[in-house]
């Protein structure tokens, strides 16, 4: 009994450390969920005052220019925005993650598809895990 006790404390003890890895993934794939949604409070909370969102293309947004975009989209709106092949790295209250983002966006006159490949930032910040940073690092039309 003893010995079931002990690998029992074992497993919850390891499975904890995995934590931050499963929640930053998720709370990254919930974020671009609500650009999609349009959940504007949610992308308030989860995006960091100084947010820098540099896109592939070069153009820089700020929290503020980046959500004012998304508020801004009328028939023009984003489908999907799906990960893959995420890593998360930690780093104390920081966490950096790689990953891939295959985008579906709804233009004026047709669909666009569109893959990047990106490197965020995240910092804990009063308790809450935010996003500082976006690059964007590589991208692909019509994957």
């Amino acid at each position: 009994m003893k010995f079931i006790i002990t690998k029992l404390f074992l497993l919850v003890t390891l499975s904890s450390f995995a934590q931050p890895d499963k929640e930053l993934d998720d709370l990254n794939r919930k974020i671009d969920q609500a650009v999609v949604d349009k959940n504007i409070d949610f992308l308030k909370k989860h995006y960091g005052e100084d947010f820098v969102f540099t896109h592939a293309t070069g153009l820089i947004d700020s929290k503020e220019s980046w959500i004012r975009n998304i508020e801004k989209m009328g028939a023009e709106k984003f489908l999907s925005r799906v990960h893959d092949s995420t890593k998360v790295e930690m780093h104390g209250d920081i966490a950096i993650i790689f990953g891939k983002l295959s985008v579906e966006r709804q233009g004026k006159e047709k669909i666009s598809r569109y893959a990047l490949h990106y490197v965020r930032v995240f910092a804990i910040r009063n308790k809450v895990w935010q996003m500082i940073c976006h690059k964007s690092t590589d991208e692909a039309h019509n994957p």
